[in-house]
């Protein structure tokens, strides 16, 4: 793909973000952190198996189950992982790259600090942050 939809991208995300998988991540002080990875419509059939499928955590990380709830045509996986005091460094999501029919994940993280709000694109080599019609701000 070239660089010009990643570029423009993040001003036309809204008109098919409910068509998009979700992940939300929430970061406590603690080291807790509440994951939820939304699938909805087609996507909702993707088979995930556990946490690392979604979210490939720190060693020193330990994750609870996966659990699956489905919302009205959507799936919802849940997971909580506790971190103590180490922050992670980096965190990677191998959904990306194990899923073909995942092409794009819009992102909101939250830590006690800061809270991000990007979309990832298989196409791109970056994440997109200037996403018009963002109600989680940056």
């Amino acid at each position: 793909m070239d660089r010009s939809f990643c570029a423009s991208h993040g001003g036309k995300h809204w008109q098919h973000r409910e068509q998009q998988a979700q992940l939300l991540i929430d970061y406590a002080e603690d080291g807790d952190m509440g994951v939820q990875l939304i699938l909805p419509g087609e996507l909702a059939a993707v088979s995930l198996a556990n946490p690392g499928d979604i979210l490939a955590l720190p060693e020193h990380c330990e994750s609870g189950a996966l659990l699956r709830e489905s919302e009205a045509g959507m799936q919802v996986l849940r997971f909580d992982a506790r971190c103590g005091d180490v922050l992670p460094e980096s965190l990677s999501v191998p959904l990306l790259g194990k899923r073909l029919e995942i092409q794009e994940l819009e992102v909101s993280m939250s830590t006690p600090a800061v809270r991000k709000y990007f979309v990832v694109h298989q196409d791109c080599e970056r994440a997109i942050f200037n996403i018009d019609g963002d109600s989680h701000g940056e």
